[in-house]
């Protein structure tokens, strides 16, 4: 919202906490608020929280006083807005909320990514004062010198916090939110605090902290921020939960346990009925964490219940098959949303090939690049990696039995034969990639460096790298990845003698199994080209 549209909302929001409920749209997530417009006669005007009705209609003074501050948050002169603002306090002048929450706003810009980076992209550079001072730090002082502060200046500040991980100052801010509103209404008139919930804090307001929380890791917290909404009459919907487990499953740190918890609280919670999304993202959790078996209790579920399931769904089912390395039953899903007329895409089949290639199933991973392209569907790079990485699991499976092979001559297998197939295997993809315009990456080449490393091709190695250098871009550059991968798998290194080499360290001399400055059995090149 630009800041002139910013305050005339502002302006006009009298009614900023008696419809607060359902007057503003959910941030994230797909399921909407309740619309809650809470009628003049429910309201106690006499909360502390409430807008004055005096500030409906602008004076002439206001209005030129709004489009100075507008001005100067326009050229992001946020120190002179709060200069003006000071001075028309000292001066006695009544200052409008819209004003404040305006110069909040700015103070609080900043601090989040995504979607976020692009609301705030006007007022970069808000964020920090000419001192280097978090410039929230301000806007809680002007906070605090409204008289009265108002429900939307609150939020303004708690969704800052939120969206710089300080959950500890956001639900800090809550509290005192909710001790104004609860602890002086239920003071009066005898009125029980749960009778004036209308004019505390909103479903808006308590997700913001909610999800400061869980991203915070206190998942603790969380649950008894959501056990005080309910005793505050305050319900949580579908959306909060879903937001809440979208976190769990994007957390490096395994949230299942999490995850199921919020599910099962959903699944009890009155008036909600958990949607296919709440359900797949509680999969995706599990699967995060390698928890294929309760990833599958949650799809049998949701099957069981004859929900409709979708392209998502399954593919969040399979992913989870493949990280557990259950390449059947990933297949089995495939199979089984085909012919419940799920068309499956590109990610689908990019999953099915990780957990065939997880599964030493190389080629069934192959037979699905084929099915794809027997059915014109685009293969990207991910799903083309996903292939190459299941022949590089292969060829590195088949150098282990060949060395086996060595001491137990009853294995009749041809494994020179099977990685003879395996790395040229990996070359074709290669180069299908190159005539499909199919952008190729270093874990790409990486995959086909393991692949050829592994079958003893280290002429086929070293191009490969000379052609990660030759194609010229950022994603293509050889790292130590690349390096490590040659290393590890045949013991060829090519050693640059410019200060912009390559340079080994002990782990690649222990991946070579020798001394530190010896060649061995593998190929040691100086040369000047690597850089």
């Amino acid at each position: 919202m630009s800041i002139p549209m910013m305050l005339f909302a502002a302006s006009v929001s009298v009614s900023a906490f008696q419809g607060y409920h359902g007057d503003r749209p959910p941030r994230h997530g797909t399921s909407p608020l309740p619309h809650q417009r809470i009628s003049r006669t429910n309201t106690r005007w006499n909360s502390p929280l409430n807008l004055s009705s005096t500030d409906r209609d602008l004076s002439k003074a206001t209005t030129s006083f709004l489009t100075s501050i507008e001005t100067l948050l326009e050229a992001g002169n946020v120190d002179d807005a709060v200069f003006e603002l000071r001075n028309q306090e000292k001066e006695g002048t009544d200052v409008a909320p819209s004003s404040y929450h305006a110069i909040i706003e700015a103070c609080c810009a900043g601090g989040g990514g995504g979607s976020e980076k692009k609301r705030y992209k006007q007022q970069k550079g808000n964020a920090k004062g000419k001192n280097g001072r978090d410039r929230i730090e301000l806007a809680v002082e002007l906070l605090q010198s409204m008289n009265p502060s108002t429900p939307h200046a609150y939020e303004i500040v708690i969704s800052g916090y939120g969206r710089r991980g300080r959950w500890s100052d956001a639900n800090n801010l809550l509290q005192q939110m909710e001790d104004i509103t609860y602890s002086k209404s239920s003071s009066k008139d005898g009125i029980d605090a749960t009778s004036v919930h209308d004019c505390g804090p909103s479903l808006n307001v308590y997700q913001t902290v909610l999800t400061a929380l869980a991203q915070g890791g206190q998942y603790d917290k969380v649950m008894s921020l959501l056990t005080k909404m309910r005793r505050r009459q305050v319900r949580p919907n579908v959306y909060t939960y879903n937001s809440l487990l979208n976190i769990c499953a994007k957390d490096r740190t395994p949230r299942w346990k999490e995850a199921l918890s919020l599910l099962s609280q959903c699944q009890r919670e009155p008036g909600i009925n958990p949607d296919l999304v709440t359900y797949t993202t509680a999969m995706r959790a599990c699967a995060q964490a390698r928890k294929s078996n309760k990833a599958m209790e949650i799809f049998r579920v949701i099957n069981d219940m004859g929900m409709e399931l979708d392209v998502y769904c399954y593919t969040t089912a399979m992913d989870a098959c493949a990280k557990d390395r259950n390449w059947k039953t990933a297949l089995k899903l495939l199979e089984d949303m085909t012919v419940k007329g799920v068309a499956p895409n590109e990610f689908t089949y990019s999953v099915a090939i990780t957990a065939c290639g997880n599964g030493g199933q190389w080629a069934k991973a192959l037979e699905l690049l084929d099915t794809m392209r027997s059915t014109n569907m685009r293969i990207n790079a991910i799903t083309y990696n996903s292939a190459i990485s299941a022949l590089a699991k292969a060829a590195r499976s088949e150098s282990r039995q060949q060395r086996r092979f060595d001491y137990n001559k009853d294995d009749e297998t041809d494994h020179a034969q099977n990685s003879d197939i395996l790395w040229r295997r990996a070359l074709d993809l290669i180069e299908c990639m190159e005539k499909e315009g199919v952008k190729r990456d270093v874990f790409t080449y990486s995959a086909a460096i393991s692949t050829c490393g592994a079958a003893g091709r280290w002429q086929e190695t070293v191009n490969l790298i000379n052609t990660m250098k030759s194609d010229g871009g950022r994603d293509t550059k050889p790292n130590r990845v690349s390096y490590t991968s040659a290393i590890s798998e045949f013991g060829v290194l090519e050693l640059s003698v410019e200060t912009r080499c390559f340079v080994p360290n002990v782990v690649h001399y222990l991946d070579l199994q020798l001394p530190v400055g010896t060649a061995g059995n593998g190929m040691l090149h100086t040369s000047s080209s690597m850089k």
